[in-house]
């Protein structure tokens, strides 16, 4: 049983926390909205603007002009045709494929930055933990709601790192009958239904899962057997990302096109090469898989993301530091013990919200609050 507590990033109970709840079967009926005060440390602030497609606006715009779109990059090349020839069937068959692909490209529809955001990587020590964990601190710095779901029993990060930061919540998902409460929860978790008093909780648009090791089995079976897809895109209203946290090796290529081979096109996928395990160039399997190249391009031709972003290295001192204290990445740089530990975060953080920050959207972030 899990009892449901909310905090700011110091630790420090806030003064709206829930009275202490069981996490039962119907446990994200009482989920409360993640109240988050904004940091605007200077030393975590992203000085740089996001880059907007101001080529591709402007083709779209004057399309009727002799303006030719060979000077468009190329991962935008096919997104662009299927905004012009949108008549073309270059639809998913997903049911609701169409509003999805018009969402990825209206910046001015909510509905766009309403996301299930899954960090997954099926091989165990691949630092999936470190970059949901990472994420959720971007979410807290930039004073963005969310909800944080730790599936990962074994090693629980989210929960040990940031359970009295955020809003995180374990999730049990071990068994078929887990599955089915899980789905059914999930439509209670983003449209919350009025509490015993009669008072209505606010709806939820983000949500951060992270999954366990080995989870490409059960994530077929939700998505082949249980229309997991449909029912985060028609119940939920939400459109998914799936982060796929990855190493030097093979395997881990594998996994990306078996994770495609039932995903498909119809979410949005971003692959993380994690440095911890060496540099760009390293990343060799990944850089010249030709399956890969292919996928890339039919998730882009129906007008979903795929693209691929490093995860900083964070030195072992600094890193071993924070696991045995137990600390954030916040408190890490509030800790006054080891200003060799505040250096190695502080340059950890804004290389790895470097790293999101040209993505945001898709990770269901607005705006970057040094923007």
């Amino acid at each position: 049983m899990m009892i449901i507590k909310i905090a700011n990033d110091n630790n420090r109970n806030t003064s709206n926390n829930l009275a202490d709840q069981p996490f039962s079967n119907t446990q994200f009926n009482n989920i409360a909205p993640n109240n988050v005060t904004e940091e605007k440390t200077s030393n975590t602030e992203l000085d740089s603007p996001v880059p907007d497609n101001t080529a591709l606006n402007n083709a779209i715009k004057e399309k009727t002009s002799n303006t030719e779109l060979d000077s468009l990059a190329p991962d935008n090349i096919a997104l662009n045709n299927a905004i012009e020839e949108n008549t073309r069937n270059t639809q998913s068959n997903n049911p609701v494929s169409e509003n999805n692909n018009k969402n990825n490209n209206d910046k001015n529809n909510p509905q766009q930055l309403r996301r299930l955001v899954m960090v997954t990587g099926d091989k165990g020590g691949v630092g999936k933990s470190t970059f949901a964990r990472g994420l959720a601190q971007t979410y807290i710095d930039n004073a963005v709601k969310f909800v944080g779901l730790d599936a990962d029993n074994s090693n629980p990060h989210l929960i040990r790192f940031y359970e009295k930061a955020a809003n995180i919540h374990r999730l049990d998902i071990s068994n078929s009958d887990k599955l089915d409460e899980f789905v059914d929860n999930l439509k209670e978790l983003v449209y919350p239904k009025s509490n015993e008093s009669g008072k209505n909780q606010d709806e939820q648009s983000l949500i951060l899962l992270e999954t366990p090791s080995q989870f490409l089995p059960t994530l077929k079976i939700l998505i082949t057997e249980m229309g997991f897809l449909d029912v985060v895109n028609n119940k939920c209203k939400m459109q998914v990302t799936i982060v796929v946290v990855i190493s030097t090796i093979i395997d881990c290529i594998n996994q990306v096109l078996e994770l495609y081979s039932f995903c498909g096109d119809r979410v949005d996928y971003i692959i993380v090469k994690n440095s911890f395990y060496g540099e760009a160039e390293q990343f060799a399997f990944y850089d010249n898989s030709q399956k890969v190249k292919e996928m890339e391009q039919q998730v882009k031709a129906t007008g979903h993301d795929f693209t691929s972003i490093n995860m900083p290295k964070l030195a072992k001192k600094s890193y071993d530091y924070l696991d045995v204290k137990n600390l954030t990445f916040r408190q890490g740089l509030e800790q006054d013990e080891y200003p060799s530990v505040f250096g190695r975060v502080l340059s950890w953080l804004n290389n790895f919200k470097g790293q999101i920050k040209p993505k945001k959207d898709l990770f269901g972030i607005e705006k970057i609050l040094s923007e």
